[in-house]
């Protein structure tokens, strides 16, 4: 097995030129840090140069596995750790590239999406590109299989680096933040759901699908969880306290990939109802940011009390 450091080429131009990173000067530093990124080539061409200079012994039937037939294969796949993983991005959006890649008559390298855009002129030279592959590029490109970053809540799956974004915009194991105040537990929503259940016994209102439940906060209460019964999924009651009343609004804690709730909050008092449709927003923990679109606006002295009293009812997706 052979270890190799990649790094890149500095020549004040391409993808591997730090002046045009989207990185801030603190990131930098922080990277600098941080163990470098290890990804895996399985493509048996790769790497043909090290077998050239310590060639294999023939064949002599003599090397044979434990059943006693011959070997026939062997892995050919070698680790890489990247020194600047953003060699593999396209320099212009910055985006990982994909086959097919571009270059022009000086090197420069571009993803197809950015020759189009750019109107196949190179923005390094402006020479014309969008016409002649990077073959090598995109064979490096293809060859190249890397682990989830999420491999530490779970998730055991290997991709080639083009697919790095689809998957984690699709990857279940998403670290997602405790709801509750006070503790940083941080796990893929399944296990967040395990941990809340046992370790926040009762901090939480349990409710079932398609039914209406009433929940009781504060007009002061940021946040409060809520609990699904029978599946493993958790909520969160956000409340804003503003000038002109409370902006309540409900999210649902998982992966990006996982579909919205539709959901209904009704404020009734004396009469008067207040009714809010809407879906839930997907997020990956408590987060206290700007109201959505969607919310409910119950004006400040509207149950008279310093108290909210809400009717909710979240549907299933079934």
């Amino acid at each position: 097995m052979v270890k190799i450091s990649v790094g890149g080429y500095d020549d004040g131009e391409g993808p591997s030129n730090r002046n045009q990173k989207r990185r801030r000067e603190e990131e930098e530093k922080e990277d600098e840090q941080q163990p470098q990124r290890s990804f895996e080539i399985e493509d048996s061409s790769i790497g043909t140069q090290e077998h050239e200079d310590h060639p294999a012994p023939p064949d002599d039937g003599s090397n044979a596995n434990t059943n006693g037939s011959a070997t026939t294969g062997r892995d050919r796949s070698i680790p890489i750790f990247v020194s600047d993983p953003d060699v593999f991005d396209c320099c212009i959006c910055y985006e990982p590239l994909n086959a097919p890649v571009f270059q022009c008559e000086n090197g420069h390298i571009a993803c197809s999406s950015c020759c189009v855009r750019l109107r196949n002129k190179c923005p390094m030279c402006f020479m014309p590109i969008g016409y002649n592959r990077c073959r090598a590029i995109e064979k490096v490109l293809d060859s190249i299989k890397m682990s989830c970053p999420n491999v530490n809540y779970g998730c055991k799956e290997t991709f080639s680096y083009s697919r790095k974004n689809d998957h984690e915009k699709e990857c279940i194991y998403l670290p997602c933040l405790c709801p509750h105040i006070g503790c940083d537990f941080v796990a893929s929503s399944k296990e967040l759901f395990l941990h809340f259940s046992h370790r926040h016994v009762g901090s939480g209102t349990q409710f079932t699908y398609d039914k209406f439940f009433t929940v009781i906060l504060s007009t002061d209460q940021k946040t409060t969880v809520l609990q699904e019964k029978n599946d493993a999924n958790l909520f969160v009651v956000h409340n804003n306290h503003e000038h002109l009343g409370n902006i309540v609004r409900i999210s649902c804690i998982g992966p990006k990939s996982m579909a919205e709730f539709q959901y209904e909050v009704l404020a009734r008092f004396r009469g008067s109802t207040l009714i809010l449709q809407s879906f839930t927003k997907i997020v990956q923990g408590q987060i206290a940011d700007a109201p959505s679109n969607a919310f409910l606006l119950i004006p400040s002295g509207f149950f008279g009390s310093p108290q909210l009293k809400l009717d909710i009812r979240i549907k299933s997706q079934h």
